[in-house]
């Protein structure tokens, strides 16, 4: 069973240091917000872990806590970056509106 949990443990590092390489590189706020989800998400997934190795449901209430913080942590980022996509749309029309047509005997 340790044999096991140290695999889980090290593929969870493994894991931990690529989406942190996608958090600092980017190239968009879209990926760095996916990445931050996911390192919470392996958060979770190493306390679940060590609750395993400690054969104890102690880490149950953190669980839900960290669960709860990752998703709505996660709806407020995503709703602040629409909300803003939003404005920066509405500043910009879609269709310019058409120029109208001048007579040939009305041009200067």
């Amino acid at each position: 069973m340790t044999v096991v949990l140290g695999l889980a443990l090290a593929m969870l590092g493994v894991a931990a240091a690529l989406v942190l390489v996608r958090l600092f590189r980017g190239p968009s706020n879209l990926d760095r917000i996916v990445a931050a989800e996911i390192l919470m998400v392996i958060v979770i997934a190493g306390v679940a872990l060590e609750s395993a190795r400690q054969r104890t449901t102690t880490y149950l209430p953190l669980l839900m806590i960290l669960g709860l913080v990752g998703f709505v942590g996660g709806v407020a980022v995503t709703r602040f970056m629409s909300r803003d996509s939003d404005e920066a749309d509405a500043l910009v029309p879609d269709h310019p509106e058409p120029r109208q047509q001048q007579e040939p005997w009305e041009q200067s």
